[in-house]
């Protein structure tokens, strides 16, 4: 994992530790101060490649570092 990544991750990780949901690509750039939005996605693709994190396809905000389980909330 390079540098960039670990950040990323642990942007992602802390997000999640904090709120509960992904933070979204615009929340991640905020976070760490930068400008270029397919590069945080490119990482972010890459962290799911490389098992790091999980994602659902055609959903928003469903990064989630490897490990996380949802719980069922009872009404």
């Amino acid at each position: 994992m390079t540098p960039r990544q670990l950040e990323v991750f642990l942007v992602i990780d802390e997000w999640w530790k904090k709120y509960g949901f992904s933070p979204s690509i615009d929340d991640i750039m905020y976070v760490l101060g930068v400008t270029g939005r397919g590069n945080i996605h490119r990482i972010c693709n890459r962290l799911v490649e490389i098992g790091a994190l999980r994602k659902m396809n055609r959903k928003q905000r469903t990064l989630r570092p490897q490990g996380v389980k949802f719980r069922k909330i009872q009404t």
